[in-house]
């Protein structure tokens, strides 16, 4: 349910949703969704309402009671029509919050009228002289409050005032009955209403903290650890969400690289340039229009995604606005400097456009126009794209020039307890290494090959897209705890080959550390463990079914 808007990090004005809340955006639009999941229970409880009432009527002759049947079937039509045409937007992942408000409204006025038409009726039918048509009444009463409290549970404000209006006046008609059996089956419907307000409020509050802990998680893995933007994931979605064929040519991608980035953390120190990427990630969502997309690639590099662009003019316009937004001087921990951006532009013309096509078109306009700035400054222009590549650790070159596979991975990880694991399940089917931050900045070759994924891809948190969807999650939460822990780190995961078929794998990482202890860099390991998985998975079954 998470937008892949939500990392422009601007706000909306509070007059646009009034309405407070105690659990995330997120958090609510899914469980208003949930609501869409009564569509089935909605219709057994009209049939069975019609069908009883209309017993009760022709039985009873009451023309009350006729009327208030005739009242819950109009308001059971309604909450119908309420869930039929919020069946599309419950089906939307990406929920507008406008959209989930208004439906919830909706949703709660015909569930509302339906519970209170509903308990006059009962109580109604009790007030007549007990006969046995009755039975299935106090059945039907009895079934509602149970089928309120465990469908509707996930919306409190619905739930409760529905319960009571169902249950108290039926469960107060029987009490002032006067006789035994009648006071007995009040009392049993008044506890059955205190538990069933229990459970709801219960489950709502396990709920909704199971469904917070997944957005949160989800969040993360769409987030850049460092800046707060959106990471390749969240650009990821954003492209595939807006690029649909109608809206061809109102999506384009402006590619940010700061120049001479790296004096500044030699000279200042990676703390300083931390905080210089947080002060230039604030600008860009300061320029940034609502809706559009701030992603970090990782490094100085970054991409704003122009969500409605009119022309080549528009983008024009937006390329200069970042230019001028990035360009000027930066203070901070005590140090004034001036910071240049170079920002290159592409728009998306074509249904058979991708979003690394469109990566690589601005790349190639951004590499023309800092070689052109270079120029202007009187610098020999520098081929800022390919250092980080070439400085890369062939780590499948290395593998080639050894005999022994297993002494290339201990030489590598520097770790006993790989060495023997590789020794037993086999040869690494990928090699990587990462900053010390975490962040993926140097081309694995091996990964390359193995996933065909591009530099491009790969870098950053790209590699999460090669990872099974439903794996994501828990791997990256996986390796969040591994750098805040600072210790090797052993985890599974499934990870999609070039011919498109996951295999499961085995990744162990370790930390190389300076003379003083500080983590320079992470290496890892892949080794493919699908058969042995398989195996395992068909031992399982077998012992299972034995």
């Amino acid at each position: 349910m998470l937008s892949p808007f939500a990392f422009n990090q601007r706000r909306v004005k509070a007059t646009e949703s009034p309405i407070v809340r105690d659990i995330p955006d997120g958090t609510y639009v899914e469980l208003v969704a949930s609501l869409c999941g009564t569509r089935m229970p909605a219709v057994i409880m009209t049939l069975l309402f019609l069908m009883v009432g209309a017993l009760s009527v022709c039985t009873s002759k009451d023309i009350a009671l006729a009327s208030l049947v005739a009242m819950g079937a109009c308001a059971s039509v309604a909450r119908l029509i309420v869930l039929i045409r919020g069946r599309r937007l419950c089906d939307d992942a990406d929920m507008p919050l406008v959209a989930a408000e208004r439906f919830e409204r909706q949703f709660a006025l015909t569930y509302w009228a339906f519970a209170a038409v509903f308990g006059l009726f009962a109580a109604r039918s009790y007030m007549l002289p007990p006969a046995e048509w009755q039975m299935p009444i106090g059945i039907l009463v009895v079934g509602y409050a149970a089928g309120a409290a465990s469908t509707v549970a996930m919306r409190p404000y619905i739930v409760v005032p529905s319960l009571i209006f169902a249950v108290t006046a039926p469960a107060a008609m029987l009490l002032f009955r006067g006789d035994a059996n009648a006071s007995v089956s009040s009392l049993c419907l008044f506890a059955l209403l205190t538990g069933g307000l229990r459970s709801a409020r219960q489950r709502y509050r396990s709920q909704s903290a199971k469904a917070t802990t997944r957005h949160t998680f989800a969040r993360q893995v769409k987030t850049d650890h460092l800046t707060g933007l959106g990471n390749r994931l969240a650009l990821a979605e954003a492209f595939e969400t807006n690029a649909r064929p109608e809206r061809h040519g109102r999506i384009a991608f402006h590619y940010v690289d700061l120049d001479d980035f790296k004096p500044v953390n030699d000279r200042l120190g990676h703390q300083v340039g931390d905080s210089l990427l947080c002060l230039v990630a604030d600008r860009l969502r300061a320029c940034s229009n609502l809706g559009d997309v701030v992603v970090r690639l990782g490094g100085d590099e970054f991409v704003v995604v122009q969500i409605n662009s009119d022309s080549d003019l528009d983008v024009e316009r937006r390329r200069l606005r970042i230019e001028q937004a990035l360009n000027g001087s930066y203070v901070l921990e005590g140090h004034s400097m001036n910071c240049a951006a170079s920002v290159g532009s592409s728009r998306c013309t074509g249904n058979n456009q991708t979003m690394n096509s469109l990566l690589v078109a601005a790349d190639e306009v951004l590499r023309r126009r800092k070689a052109e700035r270079k120029i202007r400054l009187g610098r020999p222009p520098v081929d800022t794209g390919s250092r980080k590549q070439s400085d890369a650790i062939d780590y499948a070159s290395v593998a080639e020039r050894c005999t022994d596979t297993y002494s290339v991975a201990y030489d590598m990880l520097g770790d006993a307890e790989a060495y023997e694991r590789l020794a037993v399940t086999g040869i690494a089917a990928t090699t990587w290494e990462s900053a010390p931050d975490g962040l993926i900045e140097t081309d694995s070759p091996s990964w390359r090959a193995y996933t065909g994924q591009s530099y491009d891809d790969w870098k950053g948190y790209g590699w999460l897209t090669a990872i099974h969807p439903d794996d994501r999650l828990a791997t990256m939460e996986k390796w969040r705890e591994t750098l805040h822990d600072q210790q090797a780190v052993d985890a599974e995961y499934r990870l999609k080959g070039k011919n498109g078929q996951y295999r499961w794998m085995n990744v162990h990482a370790v930390p190389m550390r300076a003379k003083d202890g500080r983590i320079v860099r992470w290496l890892g390991i892949n080794v493919d463990i699908d058969d042995r998985k398989r195996l395992e998975l068909k031992n399982h079954i077998e012992s299972f079914t034995a």
